[in-house]
């Protein structure tokens, strides 16, 4: 068995908790200047999005889309645009599923050969086309299985690698402490914990005592924690409640696309960061969009509709426009869109994301 030294100590005092979310970590040989990461999120998470958050600065290290193994190394034209990236868009790590081992190993392979740092392995989404596959949050269901898969990818490439997991399947199979433990002896090099079970999917509170508890487990493995993050508050108090060594934040990063510049701003100055103008607002939002025409063309006007749910309220949207934006067809029509939003930035009433009023019903199953 390989053990993997990261510099990090499994249950840090008080005192340490108080600086640790400052300071930089080192994972698996890359250093990276701030512990608070961008989590993957299907279909959100995409090279233009990771550019332009960077481009605000603070974030620490991102990760892709989930990828499907089998995709990747027959180069399927989807999944390469999914680990599509430049030289701004580092550092980055490519997360792979699949049900199956030796097709896992060849994604790794062929990730290895074309240069990219580093891979994680998708032991965590709830999503039933993954699950039925074998792959995801299935994988929880299995201990041995996991972990012997996670051992061949580390036996069978030098990057290093990393795996995101669930607390378990459901409340009476919370598998992720000994799952964490045995892939520490294995040679994985961090393991993210999103605080929730698959049968939650993304229902409910994240269990942080969960997430401590997988803290405990591991001897010096880097635990990353993950879910319900949105503000600086929430992020530091992850921190402290759960020990972990860094945290990944998802939807909370759609909801503020500034809160990794907050986090560097607090850490750095002990207070809360200046607003971002209305012109900084809108500029994020056109550099996005932006962004994306670089590398989807026309198609970037169907594909940037979905993040108008999530950016009106952050980025002073009226609500009108805010639909507006949900069914733009042409550049013209988006940059007439953005004018009308400079003029009337403010009007909005409501804080509330349209994203996060209507919530999907029913088993993840259906979502």
């Amino acid at each position: 068995m390989t053990t993997v030294q990261n510099n990090e100590a499994a249950s840090p005092s008080c005192d340490e908790h108080e600086e640790r979310w400052r300071t930089p970590i080192c994972l698996g040989g890359r250093q990276l200047q701030s512990r608070f990461f961008l989590a993957p999120l299907a279909g959100y998470t995409h090279l233009a999005f990771r550019v332009a958050l960077r481009r605000l600065q603070g974030l620490g290290l991102a990760t892709t889309d989930l990828v499907q193994a089998t995709m990747l190394w027959s180069e399927r034209p989807k999944s390469l645009e999914l680990v599509a990236t430049t030289p701004e868009d580092r550092p980055l790590t490519v997360q792979l599923f699949s049900g199956n081992t030796n097709d896992i190993i060849r994604a790794a392979k062929w990730l290895e050969d074309r240069g990219y740092e580093a891979i994680d392995l998708n032991m965590g989404c709830p999503m039933a086309k993954v699950n039925g596959a074998g792959g995801g949050a299935r994988l929880m269901c299995d201990t041995d299985g996991a972990v012997q898969m996670a051992e061949h990818v580390v036996k069978s490439v030098r990057l290093p690698v990393s795996v995101k997991m669930r607390l378990g399947w459901d409340s009476a199979r919370l598998t992720a402490p000994a799952i964490a433990a045995a892939m520490e002896d294995v040679g994985v090099v961090a393991v993210t914990i999103h605080g929730r079970t698959r049968a939650q999917g993304f229902h409910g509170g994240v269990n942080r005592e969960g997430i401590r508890a997988v803290v405990d487990a591991v001897r010096q493995m880097p635990i990353i924690a993950n879910g319900d993050v949105r503000t600086v508050d929430d992020a530091i108090s992850m921190f402290h409640d759960t020990g972990c060594s860094a945290v990944a934040i998802g939807r909370g990063a759609m909801l503020d696309p500034w809160i990794f510049r907050r986090l560097q701003y607090f850490a750095a100055n002990n207070q809360a960061m200046p607003e971002p103008s209305p012109d900084e607002q809108i500029d994020f939002l056109s550099q996005h969009f932006y962004l994306m025409t670089e590398q989807h063309d026309d198609h970037a006007c169907f594909q940037f509709r979905k993040f108008a749910a999530w950016y009106g309220a952050r980025l002073g949207i009226p609500e009108d426009l805010e639909d507006r934006l949900r069914r733009f067809e042409n550049y013209q029509e988006f940059d007439q869109i953005v004018t009308e939003i400079r003029q009337r930035h403010g009007e909005r009433q409501c804080a509330i994301p349209t994203a996060l009023i209507k919530v999907p019903n029913g088993p993840v199953e259906h979502w």
